[in-house]
């Protein structure tokens, strides 16, 4: 997920009649957000890649089988991940894991339960992890979509994978990827968003600043100072030519304009949504209304939507849900999480459409 370091406290902090927002300030401030975009956020250095739920539940299968595969994408670019194959025989359903911000590797423990459970899971590395070629930090949600698409194909030329049931699971940012890449393509079958935001870039950025600094004891005038300073100063970059224009063109100026609310518009594929309740970058009051609203299109059953109580951003059991306590709880994902992911993915009798000649 996307996140607004603290490096701009001081930054907010300055009255903007005295401190105007020059073109080199502009400058200075894309630069920051781009370093803060790489070094913020959950801990992912911190995400055990077999985190297990806290009480298991009793494994379909006792010996599923993993291999390393590569997955060829657009421009050439040549992506890796790890597939988890069920050990029962037979094409079953099948999906792909695609990971947050950054370079992300925390799904590999649910990739694990699902192969267990009867589902084929690809989890995939981003451009520039682990020998994927390219790099995330050049990326824009669109692209990051086709590599989803890319895996998608891969899955349904596997024989263990039904080519009819394959869907997309996506983590954080991996969120807007997954309902993007159903937007785009009939060859997706479901997705699952995983404390995926159904806000813009843009206001996923302000909510989770809003939420730590609330957190953290900040006053809650002084949280709206700098949450109206930030946001003023972010537009003032996103909208100077020099910066995000042609001669500018920084990759995250489009990369904070992303809005799903197209993408949403055109899903028509069953969706699974998860959120935890102590998640101050995806919290649920943020997101389950407005997500709600843009698929009603899809009716009762085309959505289902769960919170888990005192679960953070990746699903673990937490006191407040903030960065500062990752590296002092639990690894455990909360109680129901990966049976909830598993028992709904296998409890989709057919494909919602059949896949795109």
């Amino acid at each position: 997920m996307l996140c607004a370091c603290i490096i701009f406290t001081g930054l907010t902090r300055i009255k903007p009649e005295t401190k105007p927002v020059t073109h080199t300030r502009l400058l200075l401030a894309i630069g920051a957000l781009a370093l803060g975009l790489s070094s913020c956020g959950a801990p992912q250095a911190q995400v055990p890649a077999g985190a297990t739920q806290a009480a298991p539940a009793p494994q379909a299968a006792a010996e599923p089988r993993q291999e390393a595969v590569t997955v060829p994408a657009a421009g050439g670019i040549v992506l890796t991940g790890t597939l988890h194959l069920p050990a029962a025989p037979g094409a079953a359903p099948a999906v792909v894991l695609f990971p947050g911000s950054q370079g992300s590797r925390n799904l590999a423990g649910l990739a694990e339960h699902l192969a267990a459970q009867g589902v084929v899971a690809l989890d995939l590395n981003k451009r520039g992890v682990d020998g994927s070629g390219g790099h995330w930090r050049d990326e824009s949600i669109e692209r990051l979509s086709e590599d989803a698409l890319a895996a998608v194909r891969f899955l349904q030329e596997r024989e263990e994978a039904d080519p009819r049931r394959v869907g997309i699971a996506g983590h954080s940012q991996g969120g807007w990827v997954a309902q993007l890449a159903a937007a785009r393509s009939g060859d997706v079958a479901f997705i699952v968003l995983l404390a995926g935001p159904a806000q813009t870039v843009r206001e996923q950025i302000l909510t989770d600043e809003r939420h730590h600094l609330a957190g953290w004891g900040v006053p809650p005038e002084e949280v709206g100072y700098r949450i109206a300073m930030f946001g003023d100063f972010m537009e003032a970059a996103l909208t100077n030519p020099a910066v995000c224009g042609p001669q500018g063109g920084h990759y995250l100026c489009g990369l904070f304009r992303y809005d799903p609310a197209t993408a949403l518009a055109a899903i028509r594929v069953p969706v699974l949504a998860l959120y935890g309740e102590n998640d101050p970058m995806t919290p649920p009051e943020e997101n389950l209304d407005r997500l709600a609203a843009a698929l009603a299109h899809l009716g009762e059953d085309g959505l289902r939507q769960h919170v888990f109580p005192l679960a953070n951003h990746v699903f673990w059991a937490s006191e407040t849900g903030l960065r500062d306590e990752y590296a002092r709880i639990p690894r455990e994902y909360v109680p129901g999480f990966l049976d909830a992911v598993s028992s709904w993915i296998l409890g989709l009798e057919a494909p919602a459409r059949a896949p795109q000649e």
